[in-house]
């Protein structure tokens, strides 16, 4: 028995039919694949669609509804076999059907309804509505929602679509006759295109639905609810394999066709369907039913059928590593010199795949298209190396976060010290044409294996959702500080690989990392010179019969570990140039980086020269150094701020440049401090035979200038060098007084304000005697002529001589090995210069002391014999009353030390005053032994007078 209703609307205000099976009996139902209505079946046919041939049958206990997809349709009823039994009949169905008019079917297609209210009002839906805190619900919505872009049917299809350039259309892909049953027996493809896509931007399609209730494909045979049982009230989103139980899904393809790789395949509903994401600007989107159905549901919380998706189209940088641009092979080939940023691919990956990041420090910046050279562990030190933090990595899911991974270490980030594999010759991030790839069909779950030769790649770590053995969280805060190294990895060579393995696709179970890499570069200009760690050297290579050398350029080192940012809070390098006998140094300075410190380079009111005026704790100095083993250098230029063409020609052969930073931040590297400079040097037709270098206890030097000045004059105006003897300082006097710079206020340096200071009532000659101490300044003093009898006197002695030294200077001349007896490893000569304007002449007078028996730790080993009260030093005794006064309050010429018996040899002095004592301890002698004599006598004769005075006259014979 077959019944056909045919069903046509030709009014066209009405967009299509909405039928109602309020109770529908056909027949048995066996299964969804094969031979599922044997007793009878039901088939809907759309106008100017072809036929599909799916069938329904079987009871339902509830209503079914169906929209039409155009405005005739035709029911098909066939009833094969009629069931004999009175209490089993397999035929009944009650229907009922209306016409819909477009503006009021909003769930397909979009648009806010009219406010009357329709005609015919679809049953409520039983799912919870999210309403957010404090909203009024009574309150109806004004804002106008866009209608859906539904796509382009493709001729002689029955639902097939085409998209294209969703990011201006609401795009929107639903299951035939959506939100109503779908037809069986089907294949619908929908194909996003995106044609507009910005300069130097790739694009991404996104598939996504983040309300769950508009999705709802069948997902199981049985014909009940057995998802109670489990607790979530018929609301699954099934994947992969568990939809071939009704084969009814939704497959996702990274690409325009279907031999392109699988990203997501899904079923069931009730739940949001998380972000499927292409790799390209195509994606396409199959949905597959079953031939067979029924009507008869698994009591669900929603009456919607099929699904709706949403798009969106998302903009990546095109030269970076967050897509893959063969979809057969994750592989980014990451080169160059500089830092960035490396996170996680923006779309999403097929099960069981590999994401390789190959990492070169190279240097590309010769012409493009050149082979790139693997460097090979025979081969020299490297001049780059990786520099690789992991900031974060975390593997989560997209439907329950709290769902732990289904193994140990399931999907890894491996890092890799060295290459996985050759470098191909290509110069591009991605290197499509050399690589060896192994996958499985496309329909399947993908497996891409990158092939990849052995290699001596060692593993230093391994992150999954279990293990992190070595991250640097802060780095993702604001005004963090550097990552340590015991933060980080370091590379051995010039190459590091990273390795994403990936056990399912990250539209399910997303992989989210970010790290940083940066090519430290080691290169340095020059050789190596001293032990300083940037400490560069040049010298001349030409010959007098060959022609000179081209300028050499050089610039200050990139390597970012002697940097704040790589834990250095100062830096400081020195630059030797050396030319041979007969040149000079020319030198040129541009780019000067002072990491936006406030300082500028102002010209010297006391000198032809540049100095810093501001913060100078980072600055380019300039140093000649007239005497190529001996003596201080000799301060010129401080550059702390570009000044347009600077140039510099030095009085030697030998000339020094001295980069130096202090208080570094953790964000500051060689791109907030450093320069760029050349070194040329060059021929002279004749030069100084003098050297300018004065030695001695004590003298005095004239300094003179005439005008104009000859080529003469040019060599002895040149510095002088006076040198101490070994462990002894210099004294100086100079007959005038001291002159400083002028101050600049901060308004002054950040307007850049010019400043010409009038120093004619500090200084009445324009001449200035520059004092070089081995300080970075001079100390300029105005000179007084001799002639004038002025009391003014200027002291200098050498540095060292006092304790307190300046803590920058001590920081830029520092050996990086300098020990700690600080003044005995300090410059104690002493440099004079006259910086001449007018014709004058002036005297400078030295003299050489040495410390004090009370000096301390200081002192020399001894006694001090010649003393200096007024200086509390010690002096040679060559100057001790030698007729000139030395010290300043004439100590050595006073009449108490220079007396001919106090000058008298000491062991003279030893003798008289031995033989004094003698002479006098024979006077003492010999009037003592007088004085017993005399005192003896006088007592024999005081016995004799009283004996006789009793003499007895009986006693005497005759």
């Amino acid at each position: 028995m077959d019944v056909i209703y045919p069903c046509q609307n030709l009014n066209k205000s009405i967009s299509s039919f909405q039928v109602l099976f309020d109770s529908f009996t056909l027949g048995r139902f066996t299964s969804f694949t094969e031979d599922g209505c044997p007793d009878g079946y039901m088939q809907i046919q759309e106008a100017s669609r072809p036929q599909v041939g799916g069938s329904w049958c079987g009871t339902s206990w509830g209503p079914s509804i169906y929209y039409s997809e155009t405005k005739s349709i035709t029911l098909i009823i066939r009833l094969l076999h009629l069931s004999k039994e009175q209490n089993n009949y397999n035929f009944d169905f009650r229907m009922a059907y209306k016409v819909l008019r477009r503006e009021y079917a909003t769930v397909r297609y979009g648009g806010t309804p009219p406010s009357e209210r329709p005609f015919f009002k679809l049953r409520p839906m039983p799912y919870p509505v999210n309403i957010s805190r404090g909203e009024d619900t009574t309150v109806a919505k004004t804002t106008k929602t866009p209608e859906y872009y539904l796509g382009d049917l493709i001729s002689g299809t029955y639902c097939s679509r085409i998209f294209s350039d969703c990011d201006r259309k609401n795009c929107r892909l639903q299951s035939p006759n959506f939100p109503g049953v779908y037809p069986r027996n089907l294949t619908c493809y929908y194909a996003v295109r995106q044609h507009e896509v910005p300069q130097g931007k790739h694009a991404l399609i996104v598939v996504k639905q983040p309300n769950g209730q508009l999705v709802s494909i069948r997902s199981q045979k049985a014909l009940y609810a057995a998802q109670q049982e489990r607790g979530n009230n018929g609301r699954e989103l099934k994947f992969w394999q568990q939809c071939d139980e009704v084969q009814d899904y939704v497959t996702v393809y990274d690409g325009y066709t279907t031999r392109d790789p699988v990203i997501l395949r899904f079923c069931g509903g009730g739940v949001s369907v998380p972000e499927a994401i292409s790799s390209g600007p195509e994606l396409l989107v199959e949905f597959t039913t079953s031939p067979f159905g029924t009507f008869l549901q698994p009591v669900t919380s929603q009456s919607l059928h099929g699904f709706q998706l949403e798009v969106e189209v998302r903009f990546v940088d095109q030269q970076s590593p967050t897509y893959a641009k063969n979809k057969r092979a994750c592989e980014f080939w990451i080169r160059g010199t500089g830092r960035g940023v490396l996170e996680h691919p923006q779309h999403s990956l097929p099960p069981n795949t590999t994401c390789l990041y190959h990492m070169q420090g190279i240097d590309t910046s010769g012409p493009s298209g050149r082979n790139i050279i693997y460097r090979r562990p025979s081969f020299s030190a490297p001049r780059f190396r990786v520099w690789f933090s992991v900031l974060k990595f975390y593997v989560t899911n997209a439907l329950n976060p709290n769902l732990p991974e289904d193994e140990y270490c399931g999907s890894h980030l491996n890092i890799w010290d060295g290459p996985m594999r050759i470098s191909p010759g290509c110069s591009d991030i991605f290197c499509d044409k050399e690589r060896s790839v192994q996958m499985s069909r496309a329909t399947s779950p993908q497996s891409v294996i990158v092939g990849r030769p052995p290699t001596n790649a060692t593993l230093v770590a391994r992150f999954c959702r279990e293990r992190a053995p070595r991250t640097c969280e802060h780095a993702l805060l604001r005004r963090s500080r550097a990552c340590a190294k015991t933060e980080s990895f370091l590379s051995k060579g010039d190459s590091l690989t990273l390795e994403l393995k990936l056990t399912q696709g990250t539209a399910l179970k997303p992989v989210y990392f970010k790290a940083l890499y940066e090519f430290v570069d080691l290169h340095q200009d020059g050789e190596p010179w001293g032990r300083g760690t940037c400490s560069r050297r040049f010298a001349s290579r030409s010959f007098p019969e060959a022609p000179p050398d081209p300028p050499i350029t050089f610039s200050s080192p990139r390597d970012v570990f002697l940097y704040g940012r790589g834990g250095n809070r100062n830096i400081s390098c020195t630059y030797r140039f050396e030319a041979n006998p007969g040149e000079v140094i020319r030198v040129r300075v541009w780019g000067i980086r002072s990491g936006g410190r406030l300082c500028r380079s102002v010209h010297s009111a006391h000198s032809p020269w540049y100095r810093c005026a501001g913060d100078i704790t980072a600055a380019v100095r300039i140093f000649d150094k007239p005497w190529r083993d001996a003596g201080s250098r000799i301060p010129r230029d401080c550059l702390c701020s570009d000044v347009g063409d600077y140039e510099f020609t030095s009085l030697s052969t030998v000339a020094e440049l001295r980069f130096d930073v202090v208080n570094m931040t953790a964000s500051d590297d060689f791109r907030s401090f450093g320069f760029e400079a050349s070194v040329e040097f060059v021929r002279l037709e004749a030069g100084c035979e003098t050297s300018h270098r004065v030695y001695g206890a004590s003298g005095e030097m004239r300094l003179a200038s005439s005008n104009p000045m000859s080529e003469s004059e040019r060599c002895e105006r040149r510095p002088w060098l006076i040198d101490p003897s070994p462990g002894r300082y210099l004294y100086l006097q100079i007959r005038g007084s001291i002159i400083r710079e002028p101050e600049l206020d901060n308004f002054t340096l950040l307007n850049n304000i010019t400043v010409a200071p009038d120093m004619r009532h500090l200084c009445r000659t324009p001449n200035r005697i520059a004092v070089y101490t081995g300080g970075l300044a001079p100390t300029f003093i105005c000179p007084e002529p001799p002639e004038e009898q002025m009391e003014d006197m200027v002291e200098v002695f050498s540095d060292g001589w006092s304790r307190e030294v300046d803590p920058l200077a001590r920081h830029v001349f520092a050996s990086p090995s300098a020990s700690d007896h600080f003044d005995l490893d300090w410059p104690r000569s002493l440099s004079v210069e006259l910086i001449a304007v007018e014709p004058a002449s002036y005297y400078v007078t030295w003299l050489e002391l040495s410390r004090s028996s009370h000096g301390g730790v200081f002192a020399l080993s001894g006694e001090c014999e010649y003393r200096c009260a007024s200086l509390d030093a010690c002096i040679a005794g060559a100057l001790w009353c030698d007729g000139t006064a030395h010290c300043p309050r004439g100590d050595d010429e006073r009449l108490a030390h220079c007396s001919a018996l106090l000058r008298a040899p000491a062991h003279y002095a030893l003798m008289f005053i031995a033989l004094t004592l003698l002479a006098a301890f024979a006077v003492i002698t010999a009037a003592r032994s007088c004085r017993r004599r005399r005192s003896a006598l006088q007592q024999r004769l005081k016995s004799l007078s009283s004996d006789t005075a009793i003499f007895d006259e009986k006693e005497v014979i005759c």
